[in-house]
């Protein structure tokens, strides 16, 4: 479904759209950054609120993560927060 034409869908609407298609938005890109390794760049300015991409990595709990950090620290980690509430 397409938005008419100067009426700006919203972020879950574009969300739902991208993830249904298992496609990622465009604006971004993979790139090298030494020393850590792969990261996500964006291309253009994106707006408070709007729908980025859909992770897919290994969704932990908050207590699954402090664990395995304190065991192999790899400096990488994702905190989600949605409306104040801390998700996984």
């Amino acid at each position: 479904m397409r938005p008419r034409r100067g009426v700006k869908s919203s972020p879950v609407d574009v969300a739902k759209q991208f993830v249904t298609k298992k496609i990622d938005m465009p604006g971004f890109k993979v790139e090298n950054i030494p020393p850590k390794g792969r990261g996500v760049i964006t291309q253009k300015p994106f707006q408070k609120g709007d729908f980025l991409l859909h992770y897919h990595g290994q969704l932990l709990t908050w207590e699954e993560g402090d664990r395995l950090e304190e065991r192999n620290s790899t400096g990488f980690r994702f905190f989600i927060e949605f409306k104040g509430k801390r998700c996984w």
